[in-house]
């Protein structure tokens, strides 16, 4: 009897197991959006790339938008109308560089073919392209033992000099290229609140540890190449940077919960409608080094 019980709640438990019904959620899918993402910097020729988003369900990447009109407004005077790129769908550039201290704003005018909500005239926000400090040399130090607690390990780094320029409300963004790769999703910035004017590399302030310790190379391997580079960036965009990258550095039930990321387009007839994406402003100054085993 014992035994016909076992049997009976295992073909019962199976049935149910094997009884599943198939729920088709009928999703409506939201309308496509706007995303621009650009750079004027007074070093490289300015970009600018309009997509417009996908379903939530839909697996392809964000489609260019095309035949749109992309212009760059200097201290209120249009004076570059972007190319449309023949290569790259919804890539606009031109040969154009910005100038320190004047104010940028772009002009973005979308045909009626594209989607309603992607229609119609957006703005930039203005933006005054700031100056960045050089970055005097970046040179390879050794640290000869493991750190108490184990934040640094023995072996060979990179140590970056520079100077923040006197007055307060430099930001900064630091990038990193390891030979051919830039480091993604970071976002290594730094405000002048507590630093004004110090130069880092001279008396009680160190040289900044942007990277290591270096691999040596494998034999007939060039060794690593390291490039900084050095962005002076608007405090809009630092908040902009921040939130975007606590949505994607995700993983943890203490996570904070989903945002809205605004950069920094609006529409021109709605200023209340802003589009994703963010148009920066930056200068640009660059400096590495080739390790030496």
């Amino acid at each position: 009897m014992k035994t016909f019980k076992y049997i009976s709640a295992f073909v019962i438990l199976l049935g149910l197991s094997s009884c599943r019904d198939v729920v088709e959620l009928d999703v409506e899918a939201a309308a496509p959006e706007l995303v621009v993402n650009g750079e004027l910097s007074d070093k490289e020729n300015v970009y600018v790339q309009l997509q417009s988003t996908a379903g939530f369900f839909n697996n392809d990447d964000f489609e260019g938008i095309e035949n749109a009109r992309v212009s760059i407004f200097e201290d209120g005077q249009e004076v570059v109308i972007l190319d449309e790129s023949q290569t790259v769908s919804g890539r606009y550039e031109a040969n154009f560089k910005g100038q320190v201290n004047k104010q940028y704003q772009i002009r973005i005018e979308i045909a009626n073919d594209a989607p309603e909500k992607i229609q119609g005239t957006w703005l930039s926000k203005l933006d005054t392209l700031r100056p960045v400090p050089e970055i005097d040399s970046v040179k390879q130090a050794t640290l000869g033992r493991n750190t108490t607690p184990q934040a640094f390990f023995e072996g060979e780094y990179a140590v970056m000099f520079f100077g923040d320029f006197v007055g307060e409300g430099n930001r900064y963004r630091f990038k990193r290229q390891l030979n051919d790769s830039v480091f993604a999703q970071e976002a290594f910035l730094i405000s002048d609140e507590d630093f004004d004017g110090i130069y880092f590399g001279q008396g009680l302030f160190p040289p900044i540890n942007v990277y290591g310790p270096f691999e040596d190379p494998e034999p007939g391997e060039e060794p690593d190449s390291l490039t900084i580079t050095i962005q002076s960036v608007s405090i809009d965009f630092e908040n902009y940077l921040n939130v975007l990258l606590s949505q994607v550095q995700t993983g943890s039930p203490f996570d904070a919960p989903p945002a809205m990321v605004v950069g920094n387009i609006y529409n021109a007839d709605d200023p209340s409608r802003m589009a994703f994406g963010y148009f920066q402003t930056i200068g640009i100054n660059r400096n590495g080094l080739r390790y030496q085993p």
